[in-house]
């Protein structure tokens, strides 16, 4: 079966409340007992990590949970991508998804919401020139659409179902449950020393 490709939408990692939850994170790491994080080995971490690496495990994680929580069945992860510059743009999210869902999305989201999203979306304004019409109905049949034509079929499917999706409550239990120090272990040579860095510090603190 083909699957059609859909973005998801993702305020990106720059600036925002993902990224804040990264160094958040990671400055628990090491953390002496009073709760003050070591400049030096964060910066050690911040600069060895790989980065991407995690960016694309913490971006599978919020597909699959943005898809469970929006009902969009038989989507998985495909794909984030990251823009060399952030002057224009940000990250994005890339799912697949059956053209049956699709088509099922289709048939139960609002001709209202579908408006309503494709006009704010896809309608030129100073500093913003569109490369679609912000009239869906000009699409075609939805198995033909793009990502972004897609995109704006899940937020409207959103719009009628929920409102909308918060999606720094989307990524609670990944907060909480050690997934993104997990992500940040795995992911940066080396870490095992600065652990064991830290501990010595820690020891060190404690006697004095």
């Amino acid at each position: 079966m083909t699957m059609l490709t859909a973005a998801l939408p993702f305020v990106g990692f720059y600036g925002s409340h993902h990224d804040a939850d990264l160094n958040y994170a990671l400055e628990a790491m090491f953390c002496n007992d009073r709760g003050d994080s070591c400049p030096g080995l964060t910066d050690r971490v911040t600069g060895a990590c790989n980065w991407p690496a995690v960016h694309r495990a913490y971006t599978r994680e919020f597909a699959e949970a943005y898809c469970e929580e929006a009902g969009v069945n038989g989507a998985r992860f495909e794909s984030m991508d990251s823009p060399a510059f952030y002057n224009f743009e940000t990250d994005r999210v890339f799912i697949e998804l059956p053209p049956e869902e699709a088509r099922r999305m289709m048939r139960t989201t609002s001709s209202a919401s579908l408006d309503r999203v494709a006009k704010n979306r896809h309608t030129s304004r100073s500093g913003f020139i569109s490369f679609y019409s912000a009239d869906w109905r000009a699409w075609g049949e939805v198995e033909g659409w793009d990502h972004n034509q897609l995109q704006t079929l899940i937020e409207a499917y959103v719009q009628d179902a929920r409102c909308e999706l918060d999606e720094i409550g989307l990524m609670e239990s990944v907060r909480c449950n050690g997934r993104i120090e997990g992500w940040v272990e795995s992911n940066t040579t080396g870490i095992e020393r600065l652990h064991r860095i830290h501990d010595y510090l820690r020891r060190r603190e404690e006697r004095t």
